[in-house]
């Protein structure tokens, strides 16, 4: 059986759990997301997904996170229907990060909407104020293991990022990228060039 025929079979099951979970404060729903890890996979997989849904403001349906996922900001986090986060991926949404649906993230890839800057040389670099930018992964995108997303990148529709890529501009649709820093090797469109725009 799929995940979305999974999802759908038990959704009357899972809409109840969440109005419980609601009750709770969310410092109480952060911590019990950490005790998730331990749970049988169906089990954890599913009070994911409840969690997910009381503590960020946009959830769609059938949303797979796997285990050790971190969240920071959680309030600036917005996932779409049919999105899978596989195990020990990162997500920092500073800057917010918005992930449309369709999208498959693999292991161990990081989202990062933040980066530090350095124009002030009397403090340490780690100190200098620090700059929030968003992302956006746009539909229908795979993401390899690895990758690293980092903060102001969009990706288009039908995309593949190539595992172990670093994505620091916008990626057009419709096309591979791949390396450090990540760039477009092909076109994977039938007819046409790949789209040059991609929005925000």
């Amino acid at each position: 059986m799929r995940g979305r025929d999974r999802f759908h079979k038990f959704k009357a099951v899972l809409i109840i759990a969440i109005r419980i979970l609601r009750l709770f404060p969310k410092p109480a729903l952060k911590y019990a997301w950490t005790l998730t890890d331990w749970l049988p996979d169906i089990v954890g997989v599913a009070l994911r997904y409840c969690l997910l849904k009381c503590l960020i403001p946009g959830c769609g349906d059938n949303v797979f996170v796997g285990r050790s996922v971190e969240i920071k900001y959680w309030e600036r986090l917005y996932i779409g229907s049919n999105v899978s986060i596989h195990k020990q991926c990162y997500l920092d949404a500073c800057g917010e990060i918005r992930i449309d649906d369709d999208v498959s993230i693999a292991h161990q890839s990081s989202l990062i909407s933040f980066q530090h800057s350095w124009e002030d040389e009397a403090q340490p670099i780690r100190d200098n104020p620090v700059v929030c930018a968003r992302i956006h992964v746009h539909s229908d995108v795979w993401i390899g293991c690895g990758c690293r997303i980092l903060a102001g990148a969009s990706i288009g529709s039908r995309s593949i990022i190539a595992a172990g890529a670093v994505v620091t501009k916008p990626v057009p649709g419709y096309t591979i990228a791949a390396g450090v820093p990540a760039k477009i090797i092909k076109s994977i469109r039938k007819e046409g060039p790949y789209e040059r725009s991609v929005g925000s």
